[in-house]
């Protein structure tokens, strides 16, 4: 059995469920700015519209992304969707100590080969 693979995996596997929390938590962010009631002009009122719409839009989707991610076993096509998931979690600085050794351990031959590409 490959370790270094099958650790790479189990730690991508935890960073998937951390991603999970978070873009549900930008979701129910977006939904509440949606709902919330405040005292503001109509042009201030307009723009939080704009972004929680925008906020519940992505954060479903992204959570829709990581929840899939989260429970696809280790096949030749997991490699890629991973890669995927990991760069988008490189957009954020937060998430640098999570996904800059992750993506380090996730290019390694011996993770490729724990996933089945040549």
């Amino acid at each position: 059995m490959n370790e270094t693979g099958s650790k790479t995996f189990l730690w991508y596997r935890v960073y998937c469920a951390f991603m999970v929390f978070l873009y549900l938590a930008v979701a129910a962010f977006g939904v509440a700015l949606l709902v919330s009631p405040f005292e503001t002009s109509q042009a201030d009122a307009g723009q939080i519209r704009i972004i929680g719409t925008i906020n519940a839009a992505l954060g479903l989707s992204f959570f829709f992304l990581f929840a899939v991610a989260l429970f696809l076993p280790a096949k030749p096509y997991n490699w890629i969707i991973g890669f995927v998931s990991i760069a988008i979690g490189m957009t954020s600085c937060c998430t640098w100590p999570a996904t800059i050794p992750l993506l380090i351990y996730w290019v390694k031959p011996e993770t490729k080969t724990f996933f089945g590409r040549k």
